[in-house]
């Protein structure tokens, strides 16, 4: 089987390493560190190369800042982690990355505290990145509000957009058109709730 590699920075490497063991025993894999690359190497001791993809996730988002037990999450298919790179975004101008991750934020957390509330995710702001981790559909919403942040609409703005977003996915769901396409088993079957409601809400 193709080996995996995942880095992270040197500040983060204690925290992977400790759950290495249990990360193994979860996903069937062999994870080993070298130091010469830098790099945690995941090799699954079976056949099976989606356990090895989730170690890596699992590994990517401790590196990120998640606690280990938020992290180990991700081995549940029905999480997923996503990741806002801010750099690739409003570039590498050091008052202008503060400014925007304090707009995610907030004073003293307030922010970050309500996007993770309304939307039911877990959100952790490291160096230029902001990862986000939960359900893939509350993961959209959640990614979409703060790229609204980002962009520079007022906190009031985003909020009544996660909330007629979250409202928007719970009556597609519970209509009859939602529920027969959420039950079609086929690769794309997430992808379909969310991105039709979202292109029906207004900012």
């Amino acid at each position: 089987m193709i080996p995996l590699y995942i880095t992270v920075e040197d500040e983060k490497l204690e925290a992977v390493k400790k759950v290495i063991e249990k990360l193994e025993e979860l996903t069937d894999t062999k994870i080993s560190y070298d130091e010469r690359t830098k790099t945690f190497n995941v090799i699954p001791k079976g056949q099976n190369q989606y356990e090895a993809l989730k170690a890596v996730s699992v590994i990517r988002a401790i590196g990120l800042g998640f606690d280990a037990e938020i992290a180990f999450k991700l081995l549940s298919d029905e999480y997923i982690l996503d990741v806002i790179d801010l750099k690739g975004i409003i570039g590498n101008n050091p008052e202008v990355m503060r400014r925007v991750k304090g707009r995610i934020i907030g004073e003293n957390g307030k922010t970050k505290k309500i996007l993770q509330e309304y939307t039911g995710v877990y959100i952790s702001i490291y160096e230029h990145y902001i990862g986000i981790l939960g359900p893939y559909d509350q993961v959209q919403i959640a990614r979409k509000a703060i790229e609204l942040l980002i962009d520079g609409k007022e906190h009031s703005t985003v909020y009544k957009f996660i909330d007629k977003a979250e409202r928007e996915l719970i009556i597609y769901k519970t209509s009859k058109l939602g529920r027969k396409r959420t039950n079609e088993i086929n690769d794309n079957w997430q992808i379909v709730p969310i991105t039709y409601c979202l292109n029906y809400v207004r900012i």
